[in-house]
């Protein structure tokens, strides 16, 4: 879909989210069409623009079902505005938060990560690196998952040859580091490859799964220890429990053994996250690999069009609730 480069054929609904350089709106175009508008201001320190512009060039590049692509990008006075296609229902975070505060159903989490790892598939095929997958970064319609946000993405082409490894820094990236894998915390001269984004998979598997971010509320110097050490984040239920012995050691404490305790997970999807969360990058299944796992069997008798038919209904009731409480 091809849209104006004029601001004023856009209508700014609402603001979807205050982000670090700009704000997304939900916008209604000419034709009555909802999309997300991004409005950055050029009045920013050049290292964030610079951030922006290497953004949108990778995701201009990459032309996928399952990634959310920019439909126009323009400049007008002081401001660039980035247009999306308006994903309903937001991001995977924010549903956690209000709506599926004890994690996502396992069919639901199977849909979706079916979506992804096709980004993901398609991204890895194109020399790239995403860097920065979680349930925040992944957003929903009725009909499909995508992938967001390419800020941390990289690319193995560089000067038009194909580099056998990527090397980055941690600095400034402290909150995407509970995702990130263990070799990219090593920070030596062995670099990482694509199977970051699949640790990264693992990691938001559990965080989908049980309801909050793994090793929330932990200093990162932990999280580095846990993670160097090879120590594995889990799907919380029952079976879960009996193998720690009873032990909620290191879990969220707004988990309850209540909630624990009723939750069974297929040994399917508990066996594609330690495949994923494996210390061992070569030992990772690809992302290609990973859409033939018998996890994903269960998506073929359903669609996300059937699990969230519901969804639209319990956001509207939490928007009245919140309004109410605001109003008080």
């Amino acid at each position: 879909m091809m849209c104006s480069n004029n601001i004023s054929n856009y209508k700014l609904l609402e603001i979807l989210k205050n982000g670090k350089i700009g704000t997304v709106y939900k916008a209604e175009y000419l034709n009555n069409k909802c999309l997300a508008v991004k409005k950055v201001s050029v009045d920013q320190p050049m290292e964030k623009l610079k951030i922006l512009f290497n953004e949108v060039l990778t995701v201009r590049r990459l032309q996928h079902r399952n990634i959310n692509t920019i439909v126009s990008c323009f400049l007008y006075k002081q401001y660039v505005y980035l247009t999306y296609n308006f994903m309903c229902f937001g991001n995977c975070e924010m549903l956690l938060k209000n709506v599926y505060t004890s994690g996502f159903p396992e069919v639901t989490i199977a849909l979706i990560l079916k979506d992804v790892l096709s980004a993901l598939t398609y991204i890895h095929s194109e020399h790239y690196v995403h860097g920065s997958v979680r349930a925040k970064h992944i957003l929903l319609s009725p009909r499909k998952a995508v992938l967001s946000n390419f800020r941390y993405c990289q690319s193995f082409i560089s000067q038009g040859e194909k580099k056998p490894f990527i090397f980055g820094s941690t600095v400034g990236i402290e909150k995407e580091l509970y995702w990130t894998a263990p070799e990219v915390l090593y920070q030596n001269l062995s670099g990482y490859t694509e199977k970051i984004d699949i640790y990264s998979i693992g990691i938001t598997c559990c965080e989908m799964a049980n309801g909050f971010q793994p090793f929330k509320d932990t200093e990162l110097t932990y999280m580095y220890i846990e993670k160097v050490r090879g120590s594995l984040q889990v799907l919380l239920d029952k079976n879960s429990l009996l193998e720690n012995q009873g032990s909620l050691e290191h879990t969220n404490k707004r988990i309850v053994r209540d909630v624990i305790v009723n939750k069974s997970f297929s040994e399917d999807f508990h066996q594609f996250v330690e495949l994923c969360l494996n210390k061992n990058p070569l030992s990772r299944w690809a992302a290609s690999k990973l859409m033939t796992h018998s996890f994903l069997k269960q998506c073929r008798n359903t669609s996300l069009l059937d699990q969230l038919k519901d969804l639209g209904k319990k956001m509207s009731n939490f928007k009245i609730n919140e309004q109410t409480n605001n109003s008080i």
